[in-house]
């Protein structure tokens, strides 16, 4: 089977198979790449699956597994002990490398379909590979429906599970592929690679004493953490500290939400429901989200959650708990009870639980989320990560390998192996903590476009010269940026040329820049051509224009220190002993260039927050075929073609606006595209 389904399995186009008689659903992440995890859940979420994040509620489990006991394995891993039914007929594992073909078997007819009653949904997710991914529905509420004949075809194996919540069976993707290919339902007989009853697991203790499954699963679980994540310690010249625990890496089993009494006589109608919600539009570029959304409180303890996972490198649940925010972002009105939070895309009954709790709190805040402020080990773990240049690997290393503690650790006994990033990032770790004000940010900006045009005064023949637009969170309206982004273009592409390097070197020389720490010319060394569709190259960057990361600082100050006269010290050292007293903070800066003939592009790449610009490349490629980022667009299907979907903008905001309207997505300001 492939690794990408989505290369090989159509969208659905309202003519393929429904999975919505089917139990819930739950996808194996092993063997697979995120992004094919990624297509999976998308495929079966267009054709309304249940697909849960919680692997103890699913009853059908996708996954790239062949074997029964590797099937029992993968349960037991993530807290689900089971015993085998031991299907009537055997079935010959999948070996790798050969060709999987199932037997048809009889199917018999299902009168009616098993409803899971969960009174909501379940999952946890955020962006990534996880068992809680997350774009999409989840567990619904318990619709009676009934299964037609024409859904039969799941149903000899699947009547072993009804009436039976405690029965799973854990079958092979070929199913899906083949149900995608074949257009209908096929039977899952032959792809059932385990079918099981789950069963309370009691584990005994030297002293003769049982302990629960629940217990021994967490256990398990944060075993298996550690010996993943956790490096061993290397040698090091200073005595070992004694490594706490980190109570918020080991993944509770989530609770089920449950709607209550109350709940449910509670006369208040809800808000009428916007239409992404109504339509279950999964994608954040396509919906609007403000700044400061109704239930901002509530997103910053799921922001904490999220950075939690990234500090444990649980990529699946920052995904999903990227899309979860982002869809409670663009919702109008706040929230009354948690049984609202199930009817929007990317939640479910995991998210439920967690309004539930917050809601219930006397100060607003949710037991996860404090964990990142209480945690010791994660204090440290974000500390670290907050270094410019550093990220949570590299934090993680910095603390189970190195066993630093704190900066001080990390200038004492580490400096000279810190890359230059990372030591400027280390020496201006708390201004670089600091926001940025508008007002600063504007005139950093004034500052950079008065140079660009000093490198280019030919420019100005056309009587605009080059144009500067700040673009990142100022212009999402954030009262306080954590960094300035700057695009410059011009309509003549012989002005854009390595003008980076000239603008960088203007600067320097005036005493604003005071360390460039990457200059790239990618987009200049292709003669400033959009990136290629694709790309055989060992560097790997996170944009593909020209751009330059300085350390920015105003030269200008009160200078009240005159120890140094003309006379006692050269024009250098006095510049070297006035930078030392300036008491102005250091900022970081961006400058991007970007050819005229994609600043659209450019712009529109540079303005949004994550989740939306995820989103609109996913939307690029599952709707349209292109593949978007901030040099252009290209066709996927014919080898890379560029799509000039700006050509008539006379502007770069119509060029802006025509990318969007192009790519399907429709025109909302920068303003609307706070996903957090």
């Amino acid at each position: 089977m492939p690794d990408d389904l989505s290369d090989t399995s159509p969208l659905h186009d309202g003519h393929g198979p429904s999975f919505s008689s089917c139990p819930p659903i739950f996808v194996l992440p092993t063997h697979l790449s995120l992004e094919s995890l990624h297509e999976i859940e998308e495929n079966l979420l267009s054709r309304d699956a249940t697909l849960t994040y919680d692997v103890s509620e699913a009853r059908l489990i996708l996954g790239k597994i062949g074997q029964k006991k590797r099937a029992a394995l993968e349960l037991r891993s993530r807290g689900v002990w089971t015993e085998d039914l031991d299907l009537s007929a055997s079935k010959a594992p999948v070996k790798k490398g050969s060709i999987y073909e199932p037997t048809p078997r009889p199917v018999d007819v299902v009168a009616e379909a098993d409803v899971v009653d969960l009174s909501t949904e379940a999952e946890s997710g955020e962006d990534g590979v996880q068992s809680k991914h997350g774009t999409g529905k989840r567990l619904k509420r318990p619709r009676p429906r009934s299964l037609s004949t024409d859904r039969s075809s799941v149903a000899s194996t699947q009547s072993g599970l009804d009436g039976q919540a405690d029965v799973l069976q854990v079958v092979h993707l070929e199913w899906l592929d083949r149900c995608i290919a074949s257009k209908e339902l096929v039977p899952l007989d032959s792809f059932v690679v385990y079918q099981a009853r789950k069963v309370e697991h009691l584990v005994t203790k030297s002293g003769g004493t049982e302990v629960k499954s629940s217990q021994a699963s967490e256990i398990l679980q944060r075993a298996k953490h550690d010996a993943l994540s956790k490096p061993a310690p290397a040698s090091s010249s200073r005595p070992l500290r004694q490594t706490p625990r980190t109570p918020s890496s080991q993944h509770r089993p989530p609770k089920l939400y449950r709607q209550t009494t109350s709940e449910t006589e509670e006369t208040a109608p809800l808000p009428p429901a916007p239409d992404w919600v109504k339509n279950h539009t999964l994608y954040a570029c396509m919906r609007s989200t403000p700044l400061h959304p109704p239930n901002e409180r509530f997103i910053n303890q799921l922001v904490k959650i999220r950075q939690v996972r990234e500090l444990t490198l649980d990529e699946i649940g920052v995904r999903a708990y990227s899309t979860s925010i982002a869809s409670i972002a663009a919702y109008p009105y706040e929230f009354r009870r948690p049984s609202e939070i199930l009817t929007l895309p990317g939640c479910d009954a995991k998210v439920a639980n967690l309004f539930a709790e917050y809601q219930q709190s006397k100060d607003g805040t949710i037991e996860a989320a404090t964990t990142l402020d209480t945690d010791p080990t994660l204090k440290v773990l974000y500390e670290f990560s907050n270094i410019w240049g550093v990220g949570a690997k590299i934090a993680r290393d910095f603390y189970y390998q190195r066993q630093w503690r704190d900066l001080d650790d990390v200038v004492e006994h580490g400096w000279n192996s810190l890359s230059r990033v990372q030591q400027i990032g280390v020496k201006y770790y708390e201004e670089f903590q600091q926001g940025i004000p508008r007002y600063e940010v504007e005139d950093i900006a004034k500052i950079v476009h008065r140079h660009a045009n000093l490198v280019r005064p030919d420019a100005q023949y056309d009587g605009c010269g080059v144009e500067c637009i700040v673009v990142g969170g100022y212009r999402r309206g954030k009262e306080a940026s954590g960094d300035v982004d700057i695009v410059l273009s011009h309509r003549d592409e012989s002005v854009t040329k390595s003008l980076v390097v000239d603008v960088v070197g203007s600067l320097e020389s005036e005493g604003w820049i005071t360390h460039t720490l990457v200059l790239h010319l990618t987009t200049s060394n292709r003669d400033q051509q959009t990136l290629p569709y694709r790309v055989n190259s060992s560097g790997k960057h996170f944009d593909s224009l020209d751009k330059a990361l300085v350390v920015w600082q105003d030269p200008n100050f009160a200078d009240a220190d005159p120890t140094l006269s003309s006379s006692e010290a050269d024009a250098e050292e006095q510049s070297r002993q006035k930078r030392k007293r300036n008491p102005n903070p250091h900022r970081r800066v961006d400058i991007i260039i970007s050819p005229w003939r994609t600043i659209g592009c450019a712009v529109l790449g540079w303005s949004g927050d994550t989740t939306f610009e995820r989103d609109l490349r996913r939307h690029a490629k599952k709707s349209r075929g292109w593949k978007f980022d901030s040099s252009g667009v290209r066709e996927r299907t014919t080898g890379g073609t560029v799509i000039d979907l700006e050509r008539e903008g006379r502007t770069w905001e119509e060029r802006e606006r025509l990318v969007m309207e192009g790519l399907g997505v429709g025109w909302r300001p920068p303003r609307e595209r706070c996903t957090r």
